[in-house]
């Protein structure tokens, strides 16, 4: 190759050079496009969250936030469950630490539900300090193992439906007769539809609970069809043990809410627990200890 040729092309190479160092230094003095990667970009790698309820959170109407970390120390210092959902306000300001490698459940009082809204659309908004003293603020999508939100959503939505139509509610005592293994009990439920309104409940049935079951069976069958203005009513379902087993009864948790299967008109439908006040709660025990020939909790 002629040398004018060679020197040429040196000099071309030589100016490209230069010119890529060049547009690489003005791009990194350029300022980054903060809306360009929303979302967690700006907190701690190795924080993960999920959301959950354990058996106790459902009649409490609480809901649990699941933090997992595998990165450096941190500590959480303000939080909010923000969905569609769910009614604004569901947040907590006092703050807790999460080590490495540590897990922790934050539980929050469930805000009411909007029933419009898509339970799936959650995210978790966080304020996060590190262990140079620096905050971090930014959001993390939830995973959702067990379909809470969902489940959640549903059923407020349900209980929403059915309180249109009518009040269902549990007696304040126990009825019964009869006394040791051949005492017999009746819980007698009330029904009192609403003075006006264009929607309709299907009563379908009971299901047996932990502790209790259908005398003449497992569940309760029921088949009522309500309507507001229709004349209240009472549903008298016969009660036996589910099962003589006292540890069960001494643990119990859920025993005595009775889940109704229920259908509305608006489309809704699923179980609709009613839970027993704490006087009816008491008798229950006592009638299960007393038929069963075992001692009742707290005697």
């Amino acid at each position: 190759m002629p040398r004018a040729i060679r020197s040429r092309t040196r000099l071309a190479a030589a100016l490209a050079t230069l010119a890529i160092a060049a547009g690489t230094a003005l791009a990194a003095c350029a300022p980054v496009d903060a809306g360009a990667d929303a979302g967690d970009s700006a907190l701690p790698e190795g924080l993960a969250v999920s959301v959950q309820q354990g058996r106790l959170d459902v009649p409490k109407g609480r809901l649990v936030v699941h933090f997992e970390n595998s990165g450096d120390p941190i500590t959480v210092t303000a939080l909010e469950v923000r969905s569609p959902a769910l009614e604004p306000g569901m947040d907590r300001d006092e703050p807790f630490e999460l080590s490495a490698d540590d897990a922790i459940d934050i539980r929050l009082d469930l805000t009411p539900t909007v029933c419009d809204g898509d339970p799936t659309a959650v995210e978790i908004a966080l304020d996060v300090r590190t262990a140079d003293g620096v905050t971090h603020s930014g959001v993390l999508v939830p995973d959702d193992p067990f379909g809470t939100m969902t489940r959640i959503a549903d059923a407020a939505c349900l209980a929403e439906s059915v309180a249109a139509v009518a009040k269902i509610t549990m007696p304040e005592r126990l009825r019964s007769e009869g006394t040791g293994a051949d005492r017999r009990a009746w819980i007698d439920v009330r029904i009192d539809p609403a003075a006006e309104g264009d929607g309709t409940l299907s009563l379908e049935g009971v299901s047996s609970t932990t502790l209790l079951g259908n005398e003449a069976g497992q569940d309760w069958p029921l088949g009522f069809d309500v309507a507001p203005g229709d004349a209240p009513f009472t549903i008298e379902l016969a009660a036996r043990p589910a099962r003589c087993d006292a540890h069960a009864l001494a643990d119990d948790k859920r025993g005595t809410i009775l889940p109704f299967t229920v259908s509305t008109g608006d489309g809704r439908e699923g179980r609709f627990d009613v839970p027993s006040g704490d006087a009816l709660k008491a008798d229950l025990y006592a009638y299960i200890a007393e038929r069963c020939g075992l001692q009742a909790p707290g005697s």
